[in-house]
């Protein structure tokens, strides 16, 4: 059976604990962060998204605009041939980051992390074989693994012919 997640507040510390190259002892680490509050939708991805999130009859819908619209692909470095940025979800899962919107992103990386903005479809072809999570960090979160990106390339459409930036 495909085993699909929305992870929601026990993931609230997963930024501090994504990058962390050590395990610091219990005296060291910092304070958990609250649970993070859902995002605001700002486009019809995200609407769906949050949708999804609560109301399993939204889901395919969710599914369509992923693969139809343009999404956030994090990336490692600003380099014109940058690797997709992973980051690791929980101990042992780690996956690569899918955005709906820059502004999801922003809230995450900052600013000036790399990306590429491209259709939906075309992201997850890129990333057929790995773990991917989308909107790392924020609630609601869906981390897929490779065979479930395989089931949503599966829903018929067209992939655009790449990034847009």
């Amino acid at each position: 059976m495909l085993r699909r997640r929305l992870l929601i507040g026990a993931l609230g510390a997963w930024p501090a604990m994504a990058w962390a190259q050590t395990e610091p002892d219990a005296e060291t680490q910092p304070p958990r962060r609250p649970a993070p509050e859902p995002i605001e939708p700002q486009n019809a991805l995200e609407y769906a998204f949050v949708s999804a999130f609560n109301n399993e009859g939204m889901r395919p819908i969710f599914r369509r605009y992923l693969l139809e619209t343009h999404v956030v692909l994090a990336l490692a470095s600003q380099e014109a041939d940058a690797p997709v940025r992973v980051v690791e979800i929980r101990e042992g899962f780690r996956a690569a980051c899918i955005f709906t919107s820059a502004a999801r992103i922003d809230a995450v990386f900052g600013e000036d992390a790399p990306r590429i903005i491209i259709n939906g479809r075309a992201a997850l072809s890129r990333l057929r074989e790995s773990n991917v999570v989308i909107n790392p960090g924020l609630l609601p979160m869906l981390t897929l693994e490779p065979e479930d990106v395989v089931q949503y390339l599966a829903t018929p459409g067209e992939s655009s012919a790449g990034p847009t930036q």
